[in-house]
């Protein structure tokens, strides 16, 4: 009886396994060599899109990538534009064009990039060369805007990829992907809300865009993300982030009362009804409100003036022909996509315990987090 009892617990726990693992394989979520362009978010797509920054890694691209990430073959690399901005394009097996952008190399123009934090409209013209003006549409709310120095990466970029993505369109590619490590998640945004829009406007009116933005700093203000995830409808744009990195909290950001906040809003209504106070908690209260106002403002002019004016001065001397649309009065950044949060562990830290500088910030840390979280 107790054999019989044994050998029926074991044919039971057999067959839930095997149940179990069949599940994975018609659900798709984690499936080895399957490759299905779809909505939402995919761990092993993503994964795979962490590899395929490694790539920049390699220069000269003489080793032909053959084992970065099976099925997605190398289609063409820009040169160093802008402030050493570049991208790769590679050609899934399922005819995905995937478009990677650079993160921050050690090019002090790069470097600059990252810390340039005027805040310029999300619809204008960048004057790339004496001849050469990039005009560009990234949301469709006139109140947008976003990070300078990433803008001007993009405007390069995006100068030089329009042809190329013309072409792959007109030979019948339909489905992008976009992605990017750090500064190059970033980018991301950009180029996916810029083609986006011109979805929008009927230049590919049946494309499909979906984004992988990892390590990401902000890169816009609070109405460039309202339009960009609606736009994205929560579906088909990832903001990857390591709880352990610094950079998806930078830039610094301020926000003021008056100018980064809906009107009519209850805030900027407190002052009138201030007035219905008694005389000393009316002064009281009013003191502190414009205190506040006034040190929120003050913060970000001093912002401007040194990461817009003084940095802007110094990639003027890199670039000296660029010119970008007059900047607005903002530095309340954030950044879009549906959050994707890889939340550090015991076991991550006792791998990451020797202490390396800046190491959280890596491609590898995410990829073992994504791990820890999601069947690949």
């Amino acid at each position: 009886m107790y054999i019989i009892m044994k050998s029926k617990m074991y044919i039971c726990n057999t067959l839930f396994r095997f149940l179990f693992l069949l599940s994975f394989h018609f659900t798709g979520v984690s499936y080895a060599g399957s490759f299905e362009f779809k909505a939402g978010f995919n761990a092993q797509e993503c994964d795979a899109i962490l590899r395929l920054n490694l790539a920049f890694q390699d220069t000269t691209l003489d080793s032909k990538l053959e084992n970065l990430a099976d099925g997605y073959t190398i289609y063409h690399r820009t040169p160093s534009l802008g402030l050493d901005n570049r991208a790769d394009i590679w050609i899934r097996q399922d005819s995905t064009v995937v478009i990677m952008l650079q993160g921050t190399t050690a090019d002090k123009g790069s470097i600059l990039a990252d810390f340039y934090c005027a805040m310029v409209p999300a619809k204008g013209v960048v004057k790339t060369a004496k001849d050469r003006s990039f005009e560009y549409v990234l949301a469709s709310d006139e109140r947008s805007a976003v990070h300078a120095g990433f803008l001007i990466g993009f405007a390069y970029l995006g100068e030089y990829l329009e042809p190329k993505i013309k072409t792959l369109y007109s030979t019948g590619y339909r489905k992008f992907i976009i992605g990017g490590h750090s500064q190059g998640g970033a980018l991301c945004y950009y180029v996916s809300a810029w083609l986006m829009q011109m979805k929008k406007q009927s230049v590919y009116p049946d494309i499909f865009v979906k984004t992988y933005a990892s390590a990401a700093p902000k890169m816009g203000n609070m109405y460039f993300a309202y339009d960009y995830d609606n736009a994205n409808l929560s579906q088909w744009s990832f903001s990857i982030v390591n709880t352990a990195d610094p950079v998806p909290e930078m830039p610094f950001t301020t926000q003021q009362i008056d100018i980064d906040m809906n009107e009519p809003n209850p805030i900027l209504n407190l002052m009138k009804r201030f007035d219905e106070l008694p005389f000393l908690k009316r002064i009281m209260f009013k003191s502190a409100f414009n205190k506040m106002k006034k040190h929120a403002k003050k913060s970000s002019d001093a912002y401007q003036k040194y990461l817009g004016n003084y940095v802007g001065d110094f990639i003027h001397n890199i670039l000296p022909e660029l010119q970008l649309p007059e900047a607005v009065g903002s530095t309340y950044f954030v950044r879009p996509g549906v959050p994707i949060i890889l939340a550090t562990n015991e076991k991550y830290w006792n791998h990451y315990k020797d202490g390396q500088k800046y190491f959280h910030h890596g491609i590898e840390p995410y990829r073992f987090l994504l791990r820890e979280y999601f069947f690949i």
